[in-house]
């Protein structure tokens, strides 16, 4: 496979599971993040987890080295 396709892939796959995991944490938790959370507060933890998730679907798909 090359590169090109595998950077694709992973960054299809990060957001499909960036997205699935902030729906599903949202769906639970909707009203404590909000209410308990400034908006900055929530801004970064959406960031960190998705650079988080990021990291580890590249390297799964072995872009990153």
């Amino acid at each position: 496979m090359s590169q090109k396709l595998r950077q694709k892939l992973a960054a299809i796959v990060t957001t499909v599971v960036f997205g699935f995991l902030l729906f599903k944490l949202l769906e639970r938790t909707f009203v404590l993040i909000w209410v308990n959370t400034p908006w900055w507060g929530a801004l970064i933890m959406l960031v960190v987890l998705f650079l988080c998730i990021d990291y580890l679907i590249s390297r799964a798909f072995g872009v990153r080295d």
